[in-house]
């Protein structure tokens, strides 16, 4: 859980682009087709007892439930990574597995640089990349993947400017 300061808001939540989870999404219809292939493969064949089709369905039955554990993870890891930037400081939560999950943060006023990166053409035209934040500290944070590269890396930096402008 995570608790703000008091008068902070939540300027921003950003999950990874719908992109990376796609390419997994792939993964999992791919190996979600092979059962039913295979069973077609096997009701075809001549010689084969009904009980020995019995015992298939049943593997094939265990591994589509394993199929799909595995699409839960995936989402679960998908939507579960997260960056919250708020107006005082900047949360990381990268959730590793089920039952891991590892949380970091840094104030705003630490942040050294930002740096933006677009790795390929279809980057550019879906409009999304990754975002490396270089702090006063030893660690640099990185999210990868995200949408609106520019729009997060403007935020950021306007929480920077207000913090460092001293009114009249």
């Amino acid at each position: 859980m995570i608790t703000l300061y008091p008068n902070e808001k939540i300027l921003m939540v950003v999950h990874k682009h719908w992109i990376a989870f796609f390419s997994k999404i792939i993964i999992v219809a791919i190996l979600l087709m092979a059962p039913a292939v295979f069973l077609g493969f096997i009701s075809n064949a001549n010689g084969i007892n009904s009980e020995t089709i019995i015992y298939i369905k049943f593997f094939a039955i265990n591994y589509l439930m394993i199929i799909i554990l595995v699409a839960f993870l995936f989402w679960m890891d998908h939507y579960l990574d997260l960056w919250i930037i708020t107006t005082e400081r900047v949360i990381d939560v990268e959730q590793h597995g089920l039952f891991r999950r590892e949380t970091s943060e840094f104030s705003v006023d630490k942040v050294q640089d930002i740096t933006v990166e677009v790795p390929h053409m279809l980057a550019t035209f879906l409009k999304y990349g990754n975002l490396r934040i270089q702090t006063a500290g030893e660690r640099s944070f990185t999210i990868k993947d995200v949408p609106n590269i520019y729009e997060i890396k403007k935020t950021i930096m306007d929480q920077i400017t207000k913090r460092d402008y001293v009114g009249p």
